[in-house]
């Protein structure tokens, strides 16, 4: 894992744990990734109704056309009801390893818990 992913990941779970507000948790998020010289944009969507609305992004559209980008989504669950999603464009030069995938996967994991803790509480 680059060192720059597995900190990202560590702030962002420390801030989904210490925040009930979801447009904070997400603004956080894109702030720490957004860090990873080899992401080029990311993105949060989450599910409303049968749509996936973009809650946060790291800018408005990537810096090239997203077909010449690769692209990963990660789910935002809660057990197997999938919330919303992380989406990571980067350049097709740069691999994502499995130890990035898994930085991601856990992120998105506990993003997933904590937006269903908050849904139950209100």
């Amino acid at each position: 894992m680059a060192t720059s992913t597995a900190i990202a990941s560590l702030e962002t779970l420390v801030a989904i744990h210490r925040s009930n507000n979801p447009d904070e948790i997400y603004a956080q998020l894109i702030s720490n990734f957004k860090r990873v010289p080899h992401f080029d944009w990311i993105g949060v969507y989450i599910k409303h109704g049968e749509n996936m609305v973009r809650k946060a992004a790291s800018s408005e559209t990537p810096s090239v056309s997203p077909a010449r980008l690769s692209i990963i989504q990660i789910p935002i669950r809660e057990k197997k009801e999938v919330l919303g999603k992380i989406m990571v464009m980067m350049q097709p030069s740069q691999s994502i390893d499995e130890s990035d995938y898994l930085a991601l996967m856990k992120t998105g994991e506990e993003l997933g818990k904590k937006l269903a803790l908050i849904e139950n509480s209100a």
